[in-house]
């Protein structure tokens, strides 16, 4: 029962990450660790948090691109393993299919219950009850991270055996399309975040970017040192350009001092 409790705490306060502000406590490398608190096991609940953590680290929301969820994936697979014995590498296993569970529960959010929110705001609004109607928006919050929270733990309950037997029902068609789309959508949201911020001046360096990744092979890492050198290099170039242009108009006023 204390487990239960345990992690009923630790699940809800990881979603409320984009409740406080992208705060990332949701992050498997922070929640690897409380877990592991939790089941007795500091050190395995951080390997296991440090290793979803990679497995997780590029799956991030941009524009209309919603990943699989880490928070239900990160805390079930190292509670699951942790309860169990099982290791790294099983945890690893288990991460994906149940994040895969939780990307489900989140557009039943996002399609069905937050629409109907939104349109109940709406007739609030239209009633003159202004108040009200921007209360909607934190029930919504809350309900996202209630249900959640509740999902997370109800499935550590019934266990990973139940877990897999509901996941092998659901039909191919519904899993291969979400894997299309989350393969898609990161693209889509890249480009919609391109399009907003476009232009003349940013598009030199957009292209610097582009070939340092598809020609040079070069990783995140690399590509922003050279962002970062060339960032330099136009610092000083504008810094001269500026100083030249003081120096200039200086020069032109004691010419007309002296005259």
């Amino acid at each position: 029962m204390l487990e239960i409790i345990g992690l009923f705490i630790i699940t809800f306060i990881a979603n409320m990450q984009d409740f406080l502000g992208s705060s990332f406590i949701g992050r498997p490398l922070v929640t690897g660790m409380f877990v592991g608190l939790l089941f007795g096991d500091v050190t395995q609940g951080l390997i296991m948090g440090a290793t979803l953590e990679l497995a997780f680290i590029g799956l991030l929301a941009v524009g209309a691109s919603i990943p699989p969820d880490e928070i239900i994936g990160g805390i079930l697979a190292s509670a699951l393993s942790l309860k169990h014995g099982y290791g790294i590498d099983i945890a690893l296993t288990l991460s994906l299919p149940i994040s895969v569970f939780g990307l489900l529960v989140k557009n039943f959010l996002y399609v069905i219950v937050f629409p109907a929110m939104t349109h109940k705001a709406d007739r609030l609004v239209d009633e003159g009850k202004i108040k009200q109607a921007a209360n909607m928006n934190l029930i919504a919050a809350m309900t996202r991270i209630t249900l959640l929270t509740l999902v997370t733990v109800i499935a550590y309950i019934v266990g990973n055996n139940t877990i897999d037997f509901i996941l092998n029902y659901i039909p191919k068609a519904l899993i291969n399309g979400l894997t299309i789309a989350t393969n898609i959508l990161p693209a889509v949201g890249f480009a919609m975040l391109v399009n907003m911020i476009f232009s003349k001046k940013v598009a030199p360096f957009f292209f610097l970017g582009f070939v340092c990744v598809a020609y040079l092979k070069l990783d995140m890492i690399g590509t922003s040192i050279v962002g970062l050198i060339f960032a330099g290099i136009m610092y000083i170039i504008m810094n001269e350009i500026n100083q030249n242009k003081t120096s200039s108009v200086s020069g032109n006023g004691d010419e007309y001092d002296d005259f």
